[in-house]
């Protein structure tokens, strides 16, 4: 990783050396700021400093004066082959700087987090106005905890720090450093030790990993931290786990569910009196800081940070695939190789931090992008709009969603081959995500989608799809680049790039109530088993992608959206198993599921249909989500299996005695006679396979014509 890091601080003017020459030239470039003179002395001081640490605050201060000290030389070194730096008062240089005790606050989906990592790396710019202080005197203010906090977006990366070991079992600095060309560090402290302790309590939270509470269908699967998803491995990588060329991966089909737990397993505050829990373990620490970064630069494609466990300092990589950890270096015994990590940290370009290559899209939310097929198109995103989606997490599509103005996309929508003159709107959206490389892109699905559409002579899906106006991929971004250039193996499964998606806009289907909603439910459900025959599976039925418009006549329709996690017919599916996991069949929520050994089938969706129904009818009230006070919140903060036994409960026992909100009562009845359908399926110990047209009718049609709520007109899908 080292080399890597280092080719990006290249000179594009000059020959480009190979990897490894650059890193020896390095080497030997640094090593005098290492031995020679008073600033050697000094780095060398705070090193014996930091050995003598016995709490972990004590190894901040001398840590950052190292560092910042490194810095201040290296700024003079005339590195062979490197950009030259920045000069050393230049506003976007970089200074370490002390956090800790301070907390850094967010808010994402209308919930706020807190947390408190130790060092940060800010610009001069962000040091200044941190300590309100001048230029000349940011060194000592980065010492201090910062007068005005810090904001997320503020930080090009932190420092977690971990003490473990008396000064009598570390080694002080040698009399004189040299060059090791090969470097050999302890196989037991190469990587990172940890293994997620499964049967954590589900009523401790993490302490610093301020829960977020899913504040509805729409953000739950949205707002989620996997900390298994430090875990790629290679000659070069470990796991978190400390497993060895183990993917977290089980195969091809055993692939990830969009999970409901929040930031950190068990989201819950206790009611219970206990003691204050432990710090989370730095690894936890280290990828919840990572997820802040994302969430705080939308486009953000990977963020590199860093754990420091005693005189070792671990580089961890993490974009939207996956984490990196890369093999340690200790910082004491070997100066010089901490040296040229610092230098590359220096010379890196502000884009090579992992921000993306359009600027515009962190700062104005203006850019314009140049397409082959129509030219340039113009885009401004609203960043600050009520009715955006963001998104906190690690690894997963990551997708978020903002209203956008486009004149070019704006004059194309009329022309649309798929155009759709029933839905008044001139309003666009846009849908920001990583999907798998190797799956079927999402414009692909939709053009299947509108070509069986053109055959609907019967209206079940003209009409009740989503209209898309464009799409591009940034195929420069794609997560195979780096680990093509660490050497992983398997670098291209799993590989993902960034889209851009502009859709024309929709309204959630969660807004409606009683009759409005039923009937757009309905509409929605003919739509997607029509899809099915005709062999588009859509596969993640959940509230937050069953939209509605409403015609110039004032009619509700229904409209399936979101298929980037769909299949057609011949066509990969990719490695992610697909559902957001509080609608998900119980089926798909056991360990046999989880490995790939179960099938998603017709029955399943149809069983997602009714849970959302289910969720609407107790979760919403006149468009509001109220779901935080009902049982049924506790399937946002569990995962799949604990999803299974929430459910489960309430299939047999629950359902009977809940109460809907008075917005849906109308149709509670109903959604509990479907209920009845799903809970005796699963009475045999064998659940049976059953066709899709039987689905069909017995699990939905019947009961939403025995119910009676609905007139012929809103029974009808057509317009």
């Amino acid at each position: 990783m080292l080399e890597e890091l280092l080719y990006r601080c290249t000179d594009d003017s000059k020959p480009l050396p190979d990897k490894s020459t650059l890193l020896d030239n390095s080497l030997k470039a640094v090593l005098p700021i290492c031995n020679e003179g008073n600033d050697a002395q000094i780095i060398k001081n705070h090193m014996v400093t930091l050995l003598a640490s016995n709490v972990e605050p004590d190894m901040y201060q001398p840590f950052i004066k190292a560092a910042n000290c490194a810095l201040r030389r290296l700024s003079e070194l005339d590195a062979p082959g490197l950009v030259p730096s920045k000069a050393e008062d230049d506003p976007e240089n970089i200074i370490f700087h002390l956090n800790d005790p301070s907390l850094i606050y967010q808010t994402y989906q209308g919930e706020q987090s807190s947390r408190k990592p130790d060092v940060v790396i800010v610009s001069n710019a962000s040091a200044m106005k941190a300590g309100k202080c001048e230029v000349d005197d940011i060194y000592e203010s980065a010492l201090k905890k910062p007068v005005k906090k810090f904001e997320w977006k503020e930080l090009r990366t932190t420092l977690e720090f971990k003490h473990t070991k008396p000064k009598s079992e570390l080694t002080p600095p040698p009399a004189t450093y040299t060059v090791k060309t090969t470097y050999n560090i302890p196989e037991a402290k190469k990587f990172m030790k940890y293994r997620r302790e499964m049967n954590q309590s589900a009523e401790e939270p993490e302490p610093d990993a301020t829960p977020l509470p899913a504040s509805g269908a729409a953000t739950s699967s949205r707002q989620t931290l996997n900390t298994r998803a430090a875990a790629t491995s290679s000659r070069q990588t470990s796991n978190a786990a400390g497993r060895s060329n183990q993917s977290e991966r089980t195969n091809n089909k055993g692939d990830k569910k969009r999970s409901s737990a929040g930031l950190a397993d068990g989201g819950r505050s206790s009611k219970k009196a206990r003691k204050e829990p432990a710090k989370a373990h730095p690894v936890v620490q280290n990828g919840l800081y990572a997820a802040e970064m994302f969430a705080a630069h939308f486009a953000r494609q990977s963020v590199i940070s860093y754990v420091v466990e005693n005189d070792i300092i671990y580089t961890w990589y993490f974009d939207r695939q996956g984490a990196i950890q890369c093999s340690g270096i200790n910082f004491v015994q070997d100066l010089p190789r901490f040296m040229v990590l610092l230098l590359a940290m220096q010379r890196m370009p502000y884009t090579e931090w992992g921000y993306h290559t359009l600027p515009e899209l962190v700062s104005s939310g203006e850019v314009r992008v140049d397409d082959k097929k129509i030219g340039v198109v113009d885009l401004k995103f609203n960043l600050t709009s009520d009715e955006r989606i963001t998104h906190f997490g690690l690894r997963g599509r990551a997708t978020t969603v903002f209203p956008v103005e486009s004149v070019a996309l704006s004059a194309l929508v009329p022309q649309l081959p798929h155009y759709n003159p029933h839905n008044p709107t001139d309003k666009l959206v846009a849908k920001l995500y990583w999907p798998e490389e190797e799956r079927e892109s999402e414009a692909d699905i939709l053009q299947k989608v509108y070509e069986i559409a053109k055959k609907d002579e019967e209206g079940k899906v003209k009409h009740h799809v989503p209209e898309l106006v464009w799409s591009h991929v940034f195929e420069d971004t794609s997560t195979a680049n780096i680990r093509r250039a660490l050497g992983i193996d398997d670098a291209e499964t799993g590989r993902r790039v960034f889209y851009i998606i502009v859709f024309r806009e929709l309204r959630p289907i969660t807004k409606l109530n009683e009759d409005d909603f039923l009937s757009a439910w309905w509409q929605i459900v003919v739509c997607h088993y029509a899809l099915w025959e005709n062999g588009v599976h859509h596969r993640d039925v959940s509230p937050s992608n069953l939209m509605v418009y409403k015609t110039s006549d004032g009619r509700w329709i229904g409209v399936l959206n979101d298929f980037d996690l769909s299949s057609t017919q011949d066509t990969p599916s990719g490695q992610e198993r697909t559902g957001t996991v509080p609608f998900m069949a119980l089926d798909l929520l056991t360990k046999d599921a989880i490995k790939g050994q179960v099938k998603h089938l017709y029955q399943h969706d149809a069983e997602s249909f009714i849970w959302v129904l289910t969720w609407v009818c107790i979760c919403y009230e006149d468009g509001v989500f109220i779901g935080k006070g009902t049982d049924l919140n506790d399937w946002l903060r569990v995962d799949a299996i604990g999803c299974h036994k929430e459910k489960s409960s309430f299939l047999t026992s629950g359902r009977k005695t809940m109460t809907p909100s008075s917005s849906h009562g109308g149709i509670w009845k109903m959604a509990r006679s479907c209920l009845v359908a799903i809970a005796q399926h699963y009475v045999p110990e064998l659940v049976p396979t059953v066709e899709d047209h039987v689905v069909f009718q017995t699990w939905l049609r019947k009961h939403i014509l025995e119910a009676k709520i609905l007139s012929p007109a809103l029974l009808d899908v057509r317009l």
